[in-house]
């Protein structure tokens, strides 16, 4: 059980943090024409949103995992759960992938057109900046968690 708790926290949640960061600092910058581009987005570009869907969509899936796999070592009894930090941190962490991947499929209509309304732009930045909160919220649960401070 450890070893997948390390694949969840570090393997996959360190670099969705990273990700996440890059794909709301670039968020900025869709739907606006920048002709000596002639509208053509890096592979990296293209990589990156990519990556922080399939680490959007892992990293809480195999926190759940983690939990569920063996939830008597989670639990404490019939009484419920050892943390209280646990059941939280799946729920926030589970509200990531769901806003990261309405914020791809904008992203994308914002690329396939020429120029995007400021309104689009806009609440794509707002959604991209939820799914880093949600993502640091989550880490910063399950960070105190796994050191003791939500435990009964």
């Amino acid at each position: 059980m450890l070893r997948w708790a390390f694949l969840h926290g570090i393997v996959f949640g360190l670099p969705l943090v990273v990700l996440t960061a890059l794909c709301v600092s670039s968020s900025s910058k869709l739907g606006k024409v920048r002709p000596w581009l002639h509208d053509h987005r890096s592979a990296l570009g293209r990589w990156r949103w990519a990556g922080m869907l399939f680490f959007a969509w892992i990293t809480p899936l195999s926190g759940l995992m983690v939990m569920y796999a063996r939830p008597a070592a989670w639990t404490a009894g019939h009484t419920g759960w050892r943390s209280l930090g646990l059941p939280w941190m799946a729920s926030w962490g589970m509200m990531v992938p769901i806003a990261a991947t309405a914020c791809v499929y904008l992203a994308r209509r914002a690329r396939r057109r020429a120029l995007t309304p400021a309104w689009h732009r806009r609440g794509v930045w707002v959604l991209m900046a939820v799914v880093l909160g949600n993502t640091l919220l989550a880490a910063l649960l399950g960070s105190m968690t796994a050191q003791g401070i939500f435990y009964h």
